[in-house]
């Protein structure tokens, strides 16, 4: 996933602290420890709010290819799904849910994915209306 690339840092950070550098010195090893820990503890909070940005794309992918006209509006209510259910990780009981958000996920992303694998977009409605907004002097 795109958006835990950030949230690794904190997996990493660790590995510094408990390395041993030489401007390390100037803290005891409790010291030390704690820090480690609290690096590891932040990584979740880390990776939960990576996943409420990841919820706000699906969101978004769902409502475009919603409005869109070259793949199934049912694609987009799956893809909407998908982002509301990552979306719950922005309460306390993310981890009581989180059995629920995989589903509407995986069958939203997954549908997507085999659809455009398989399927892909309706090549000429794309084409009829990219002639007709060239037609019409549209500037998106």
């Amino acid at each position: 996933m795109r958006y835990s690339g950030f949230a690794c840092t904190f997996e990493l950070a660790p590995f510094v602290v408990l390395g041993g550098g030489q401007y390390l010195s100037a803290f005891k090893a409790e010291q030390l420890q704690a820090l480690a820990y609290l690096s590891l503890r932040l990584y979740g909070q880390a990776y939960n709010i990576g996943l409420v940005f990841f919820g706000l794309y699906c969101l978004l992918i769902g409502y475009l290819i919603f409005r869109s006209t070259f793949l199934p509006r049912v694609l987009g209510v799956f893809m909407a799904a998908a982002g509301l259910g990552w979306l719950t990780f922005l309460t306390p009981f993310a981890k009581s849910l989180s059995a629920f958000d995989v589903a509407p996920a995986a069958l939203g992303e997954g549908l997507l994915t085999l659809w455009l694998l398989v399927k892909g977009v309706n090549e000429q409605r794309w084409k009829e209306q990219a002639s007709a907004r060239s037609l019409s002097g549209w500037r998106g």
